[in-house]
């Protein structure tokens, strides 16, 4: 898959984003890919439920959109959870 270091850097930046913010269950995730891009629904929930089983799982619903953006490019758009108290 063409899209290995995309999938890999949009699970890497979702924990960043996650802990930054005590998000501990990630329940609605948008993210904006290339109209090329071989990224899907299945396949990122795929990823990050093995990545980050914990914060990725059956409560998750996730959103693919494409637009007219670079190659290797992802956005994540929005992120919705539950936050854990601290």
């Amino acid at each position: 898959m063409h899209d290995t270091i995309l999938l890999s850097k949009i699970s890497e930046e979702l924990k960043n984003i996650c802990t930054t913010n005590n998000i501990n269950k990630v329940k609605i995730f948008t993210v904006i890919v290339n109209h090329r891009s071989h990224i899907n629904e299945d396949n990122l929930y795929d990823h990050l439920q093995h990545a980050y089983g914990n914060l990725v799982g059956e409560w998750t619903k996730i959103n693919v959109q494409r637009e007219d953006i670079q190659d290797q490019i992802a956005i994540l758009k929005s992120i919705q959870g539950e936050q854990s108290e601290k």
